[in-house]
């Protein structure tokens, strides 16, 4: 049996066993498949529901119950959760429906939604949640690692010179240390507008199983520099000192000035686009999932002009504008 016919035989199989799960709690009917997302995920509608098919191997399904619990107690907009299986990996979640931030079409819905979900930033930044993993120097180092992987050694062939070498190392420690010198919190980590949904006029969040704790300005990176939608540059400055001035109200950032945040805060955001560079092509490469490719040239031209506000990195700007072609990020 070649592996296509066996991976079929098991998407089959467990999807009878996710309509028995939901059949046995109250939902008879057709499983109707919604696109997935970047994981091995499968979303399906039933009755005003969504029944979720997460492989318990490889999903955090006990992180998200739990997650979810602490979120809703502090006053957060996430899923009801009617019932799960951790066993088999299957939830029955709220149906939130299918309006997210991407598909905002005018500025002012826009701008008044990213402006309530800055407002949900200062909720999750206080929420208490037990065991976090740290986005500690070790954690940091894994994501660079994406980087180095999938997009320079396995995408572009790259051989790489003992200066070369020396100019990433020195780079990603620097970009370490700005990131682990700021306050910790309670860190989304994939705060962007495909996982903000608007649902009663209300700001949901989902998808919210790997959250961290990890450097406070890292999310509000998230969001307004998003690897799908480039936000105008007049909502970005909005955006970025309303937040500031939410996490100083919340008593965060006692000793740290708006230009002090700005600073971390474009640190933060070429971190996370670093890794999303080596995540994009990986889901490509290994996962066979294209649909994040066309996204991969906006997040290079993001980390170049991160890059560029920080002098001491010159010398890493000039190696990504010279050894990284865009025609080859895209490539298949």
């Amino acid at each position: 049996m070649g592996y296509g016919i066996w991976y079929l035989n098991v998407i089959s199989n467990r999807q009878a066993a996710l309509a028995a799960f939901c059949k046995s709690n109250g939902e008879k009917g057709e499983l109707s498949p919604l696109t997935g997302d970047a994981s091995s995920r499968r979303y399906y509608r039933i009755n005003g529901k969504i029944a979720v098919d997460a492989p318990p191997k490889n999903q955090k399904n006990l992180e998200f119950i739990n997650i979810d619990r602490a979120l809703m107690q502090n006053g957060l907009n996430v899923p009801k959760i009617f019932a799960y299986d951790l066993e088999q990996g299957f939830m029955l979640i709220e149906d939130l429906g299918c309006l997210s931030f991407d598909k905002f079409n005018t500025p002012k819905l826009k701008l008044d939604a990213y402006e309530k979900a800055c407002d949900e930033l200062g909720l999750i930044a206080s929420t208490k949640i037990l065991g976090l993993p740290l986005f500690d120097n070790d954690f940091i180092d894994l994501e660079l690692d994406i980087f180095r992987e999938w997009l320079l050694d396995k995408t572009l062939n790259l051989s790489l010179s003992l200066s070369e070498k020396e100019i990433l190392n020195r780079s990603f420690t620097y970009i370490k240390q700005v990131c682990l010198s700021q306050e910790q919190i309670s860190m989304h980590r994939d705060f962007h507008c495909r996982n903000l949904m608007v649902k009663d006029d209300k700001i949901f969040i989902i998808d919210f199983q790997d959250m961290v704790k990890g450097p406070i300005t890292y999310d509000l990176a998230s969001l307004l520099f998003d690897c799908y939608v480039k936000l105008p540059p007049e909502f970005i400055e909005i955006l970025s000192f309303k937040t500031y001035s939410l996490y100083k109200n919340q008593g965060f950032l006692r000793n740290k000035t708006y230009h002090d945040f700005l600073y971390d805060l474009n640190i933060a955001s070429l971190q996370r686009h670093l890794k999303v560079l080596g995540i994009f092509r990986r889901l490509y490469m290994r996962d066979g999932k294209d649909r994040y490719l066309n996204d991969l040239p906006r997040v290079l031209n993001y980390t170049i002009c991160e890059g560029e506000k920080v002098p001491i990195l010159e010398p890493f700007v000039k190696f990504l504008k010279e050894r990284i072609p865009k025609d080859k990020l895209c490539a298949r």
